[in-house]
């Protein structure tokens, strides 16, 4: 079975000789076979059977071969079965022929190289065709220098020895044919085999299998592609590992203090207070928050988070986030600061989403900026769509890291401690959302030594007024 495609290519391959062999051998044998019905004048192929006919028709019609020497030319015609040129004639063994017909005394009516009432032809070798108009012969066709060996009486051991040549010389041709068809059947199929094998190996779950690219045609394309599927698909599956052990661990950190202090309060080691409830209360929230994030994230990545669209004034956004967010920068001794313009181009947008990822950007950045730094956000806009950064000059982000911000539950404090990288959601989410409204979002960190650490930014496809949001 893991030989068929080789099979069926090879077999067409074989047809294809056969049938090449048998018309090739067909063609020359009846090709052979018709040097010996016909002989050539003025380059025209003419059987002496037909000839005859022509010339008894033409001896009814006229009552006797008055004429016939100005008609004769076109009874020529009227009898070849088509041209053939004089090199493509000598190279099948063909030469003009001369011939003439007599009448009943034997004298000459009509001739195809000379005058009428010439000599009759003497020169061997000839060949005398009668012809019988009412079983009475009229006169007589005559042909000098036959194809082909006029004066032999059975062609056919000729034409068969002609046939046989020309079928073994075709057989070898055709058994080398065979066998390089084979070996670059082996060279087509060879890939592919190799590729059936990873295939079977990747649907046992072995995703580190890859296939050897020998070339550069379509096979080894598709090689490449395959191993560059076999990549992908081992790299989604880590991240799905990640995936679960991450969820597992943001799910456990909660349980685990809910579960404790459960369990506290009914050993009677705390007391079922306002106090202890209230810290139970926002475990119970920190696990409300996790699990909405999860859901918008799922439903954003799915296509399937609604958007409730409308003009936004993105300048008047970043102000109102960078108000609410005011109170918390100056306790923390951060200057948080909007430059934006008195106003900005409108954009077609969920006011809400939108808030949700200025406040993450925000956030993060005042999360990541040390006492005494400073958060600026500002927005931009050229004439098709419209910026927003928020920069801080915090410790920045490492070269590495920065592939790996938006990504789920990622933090760039490997302790995974809340108080300095959150969920790890917040910006998986941010990038969502801003795709969804057909934007773009970005992360630049430079060197040390640069004014600012970190700057995220945003931009989203301004509103046409002439269409309606």
């Amino acid at each position: 079975m893991r030989n068929q495609l080789w099979f069926k290519l090879t077999g067409a391959f074989a047809l294809i000789i056969f049938i090449g062999v048998i018309v090739t051998v067909w063609l020359t044998s009846q090709g052979a076979a018709t040097q010996f019905e016909h002989f050539m004048v003025a380059n025209r192929m003419v059987r002496p059977v037909t000839l005859q006919r022509v010339l008894a028709s033409y001896y009814t019609r006229q009552g006797g071969w008055d004429g016939l020497e100005g008609a004769f030319d076109g009874l020529i015609v009227t009898a070849s079965d088509g041209m053939m040129t004089g090199m493509m004639g000598s190279m099948m063994g063909m030469v003009a022929n001369r011939i003439q017909v007599l009448d009943r005394t034997g004298a000459v009516v009509a001739d195809s190289n000379g005058p009428t009432g010439g000599a009759p032809l003497t020169t061997a070798p000839l060949e005398h065709w009668p012809v019988i108009v009412g079983n009475a012969m009229a006169g007589e066709l005559v042909v000098e220098g036959s194809l082909m060996g006029a004066a032999m009486t059975d062609p056919a051991p000729l034409v068969g020895s002609v046939t046989r040549t020309v079928f073994i010389a075709a057989a070898i041709a055709a058994l080398a044919g065979l066998l390089l068809a084979a070996l670059l059947v082996r060279q087509i199929t060879r890939p592919l085999v190799d590729l059936t094998h990873a295939t079977r190996r990747i649907a046992r779950g072995d995703l580190r299998v890859r296939v050897p690219v020998k070339s550069t045609d379509e096979v080894g394309e598709l090689a490449d592609t395959f191993n560059q599927m076999a990549a992908s698909l081992q790299e989604q599956e880590a991240l799905r590992h990640n995936l679960m052990a991450d969820i597992a661990h943001e799910l456990r950190t909660p349980l685990t203090g809910i579960q404790g202090a459960v369990e506290a309060m009914q050993d009677g080691v705390f007391p079922a207070d306002a106090a202890n409830l209230e810290a139970l209360h926002v475990e119970v929230m920190l696990l409300n928050r996790l699990i909405d994030d999860l859901r918008t994230l799922s439903n954003a990545e799915a296509g399937q988070l609604a958007l409730e669209k409308a003009p936004v004034d993105l300048a008047d956004l970043c102000r109102r986030q960078v108000n609410a967010l005011q109170f918390g920068a100056t306790g923390r001794g951060i200057d948080l600061s909007a430059n934006c313009p008195p106003e900005a181009p409108p954009v077609c947008a969920d006011s809400q989403r939108l808030n949700q990822v200025l406040l993450n950007l925000i956030d993060n950045a005042l999360r990541h900026t040390p006492q005494g730094g400073a958060v600026v956000v500002a927005v931009h806009f050229n004439a098709t769509e419209v910026y927003v950064t928020v920069t801080d000059n915090g410790p920045g982000i490492l070269a590495a890291e920065l592939l790996h911000v938006f990504d789920r539950f990622y933090r760039g404090d490997r302790s995974r401690s809340r108080a300095t990288g959150g969920s790890g959601l917040g910006l998986a989410i941010a990038r969502q959302l801003v795709e969804a409204h057909g934007g773009q979002i970005w992360v630049d960190s430079p060197p040390p030594g640069v004014d600012h650490g970190a700057e995220f930014g945003l931009r989203v496809p301004r509103l046409d007024c002439a269409v309606p949001c």
